[in-house]
């Protein structure tokens, strides 16, 4: 399901745009935290930098997906 998810973000991080030709690591991250009762869901899953995900940390539950519409 990880590759279907970085697939249909377009292998970048949905908040900042940077990937992996940037020399970033990338991460799948729970929209909604597992901790706060988010699903393994494809829907509740976005692409983020492992910058952008560290500093989301379980206190957000944005979708930043709505950035590359």
């Amino acid at each position: 399901m990880r590759w279907q998810v970085f697939q249909r973000d377009n292998w970048k991080c949905v908040a900042c745009g940077r990937n992996s030709e940037s020399g970033v690591v990338l991460h799948i991250d729970h929209i909604i935290p597992r901790s706060k009762g988010g699903q393994d869901h494809i829907d509740n899953y976005q692409t983020l930098c492992e910058t952008c995900n560290i500093g989301k940390s379980n206190r957000d539950q944005t979708d930043l997906r709505a950035k590359l519409k």
